[in-house]
C-alpha cells in the first residue's frame, strides 16, 4: 500500500511539472512575448527592452494559480550581439507547488543578405521547484476506521519532496526580415533530473518549439480608407514537451496608432483544451 501511494505521488509530481509547462504560458499572447518560447527574440531588431507580465487564475477560494514574469534585453549593436535576462515564478496554491526559473541569454546577429538576419542564441537557465509537504496527505496520516487525518507524518518520503534545483541549457535561432520571422528553439538539452525523488533517474525530455510570423501591408497603395500605415500580423508557435503539446496562434491588425487582435491557444496534456 505504501509503495503504491509513493508511486502515485511521484506520478502526480511529474504531472505537475508538465502542467506548469502548459499553464504558465497559456493565457499569453506569444507574439508579444516571443522570447518565452524563443530566447533569440531578445536580439530582435537590436533593441533594448524591458517588461513584466502577471497572470492569475482563480477556480475557487482554495484553488488559485499565479504566474509572474519579468524580462530585459541589452543590445550591443556595434559588436553584433545582445544579452537577455528573464525570470519566471509560478505558484499552484492548492498543493503549494512552486516553480521559479530564470536564465541568461546570449544572442549573436548575422546579416545574411541586405534585409535578412540570422540570430542564433544560447541560454543558460536555473530552475527550482518545491512542494508544501503540509498540503499533502500520506498513508500513515489516515485512520481507516474513523476517517480522521493526523497532522503529522513519519513517512520517509516526506522530507525527500521538499525541493529540487537544476540547470537548464537551451539553444535557439530566428531568421527574419521586415515582413517575416521563423524560428526554432530547444530547451532541456542537458536533460536535467527534476524529480523530487533523489534516487530517480527520470530526466526532463527535450522541449522543441517552432515559430513563424508574417506581416501583410493592408494599405500598400496608401488609399484613404485605412490609415497610411496599416498592417496585419499573423503569428503561430507549436511547442512539444514530452507528451504535452501547446499550440498558440494570433492575428493582429495595426491601424496607424491603434491595434486590434485575437489569439487562440490549444493544449494537449492527457486531455485537450482550447481557448
Amino acid at each position: 500500500m505504501m509503495r503504491n501511494i509513493r508511486q502515485s505521488l511521484f506520478v502526480f509530481l511529474c504531472f505537475l511539472t508538465q502542467f506548469t509547462f502548459a499553464q504558465e504560458d497559456f493565457f499569453i499572447n506569444k507574439s508579444r512575448f516571443m522570447q518565452k518560447t524563443n530566447p533569440s527574440f531578445f536580439g530582435f531588431n537590436s533593441l533594448n527592452k524591458v517588461g513584466v507580465l502577471y497572470n492569475t487564475i482563480s477556480v475557487n477560494t482554495s484553488d488559485k494559480q499565479d504566474n509572474k514574469y519579468a524580462f530585459g534585453a541589452l543590445s550591443f549593436e556595434g559588436q553584433n550581439f545582445s544579452l537577455g535576462l528573464d525570470v519566471n515564478s509560478f505558484k499552484f496554491q492548492s498543493t503549494g507547488f512552486n516553480v521559479n526559473n530564470g536564465g541568461l541569454t546570449f544572442v549573436y546577429k548575422v546579416q545574411l543578405t541586405n534585409d535578412i538576419y540570422f540570430l542564433p542564441a544560447i541560454k543558460l537557465g536555473y530552475a527550482s521547484s518545491s512542494v508544501a509537504v503540509d498540503n499533502l496527505i500520506f498513508e500513515d496520516q489516515i485512520n481507516a476506521v474513523t476517517g480522521f487525518i493526523n497532522t503529522e507524518t513519519i513517512d520517509p518520503l516526506a522530507p525527500q519532496i521538499s525541493s529540487v534545483n537544476y540547470l537548464d541549457l537551451g539553444t535557439s535561432f530566428i531568421i527574419h526580415n521586415e515582413v517575416f520571422i521563423a524560428g526554432l528553439s530547444l530547451r532541456n538539452l542537458n536533460q536535467p533530473n527534476a524529480s523530487f525523488n533523489k534516487e530517480s533517474a527520470e530526466k526532463l525530455p527535450i522541449s522543441i518549439a517552432v515559430q513563424g510570423g508574417y506581416e501583410f501591408d493592408l494599405n500598400a497603395y496608401r488609399q484613404g480608407l485605412l490609415p497610411e500605415f496599416s498592417f496585419l500580423y499573423l503569428y503561430g508557435a507549436v511547442t512539444k514537451f514530452g507528451n504535452s503539446l501547446l499550440v498558440s496562434l494570433s492575428q493582429e491588425a495595426q491601424l496607424g496608432s491603434f491595434s486590434l487582435g485575437i489569439s487562440q491557444q490549444a493544449s494537449k496534456l492527457n486531455t485537450f483544451s482550447l481557448t
